[in-house]
């Protein structure tokens, strides 16, 4: 990782991590009330926060006594252009509410309770406008795929460690964007092509405890009425 990288989640760490250390155990009360939190047992939030490519970063599940509990928080880093993804190659994060709905990576399967594929040089994922727009394929069953516009994924080391689709464009609309990830953090940009990315370390703890009812919800810490003190 580099020396800046570093630096710069070091700095997100102490504007963050310390006012969130108190809220380990129960999840803030503004999570517990966003819509999306209302009918479901994990979600996982997306804040923007600061600069436009730095996000909190956070997961929660609801006990057996039905009371939320914060499992996970770590500084992120969304797409170079902020939010409010439009179409594919604006370098924007999509903003709403999703759900993860495919897990891949590089590494073998960490015991993901969502279908894991462990990619290999034979696996893409689709930027083709002519077939499965936004959609793993593998080159054996299609060698005609437009690679050079499609994410050969083994070459995404280490981002693509572990990888969950974050659920934007299920309906695999051509140009509205693809290849929108939770990833794991690279070793150089502080920021994403419109992906979200976290320490590999955090990613992986993702992996080993998301299901698949888990509500994605990604916006800016101010639409979401939350904070961080």
């Amino acid at each position: 990782m580099s020396k800046f990288l570093i630096f710069v989640v070091m700095i997100l760490t102490l504007i963050i991590g310390s006012n969130i250390a108190a809220a380990q155990s129960t999840t803030p009360q503004w999570i517990q009330n966003l819509p999306a939190a209302q009918n479901t047992n994990q979600i996982f939030v997306v804040a923007q926060v600061g600069e436009k490519t730095t996000a909190w970063v956070s997961m929660h599940v609801k006990d057996f006594n039905g009371e939320w509990q914060q499992i996970m928080t770590t500084p992120g880093f969304i797409g170079k252009n902020g939010l409010g993804k439009e179409r594919e190659g604006d370098n924007k994060t999509p903003v709403g509410v999703f759900k993860f709905n495919f897990a891949l990576g590089i590494a073998p399967d960490p015991n993901c309770l969502i279908p894991y594929v462990q990619v290999d040089e034979n696996y893409y994922w689709s930027g083709d406008f002519n077939y499965k727009y936004n959609q793993l394929v593998d080159i054996r069953e299609y060698p005609a795929l437009d690679t050079a516009h499609s994410e050969h994924l083994v070459e995404y080391d280490p981002h693509y460690t572990y990888v969950l689709n974050m659920g934007y464009n299920a309906d695999c609309t051509p140009g509205k964007g693809s290849a929108l990830f939770l990833h794991c953090l690279g070793p150089i940009k502080p920021w994403t092509g419109g992906c979200v990315a976290i320490p590999v370390d955090k990613m992986k703890f993702v992996m080993q405890n998301v299901t698949p009812d888990c509500v994605l919800v990604i916006d800016s810490l101010e639409n979401l009425g939350g904070n961080v003190e």
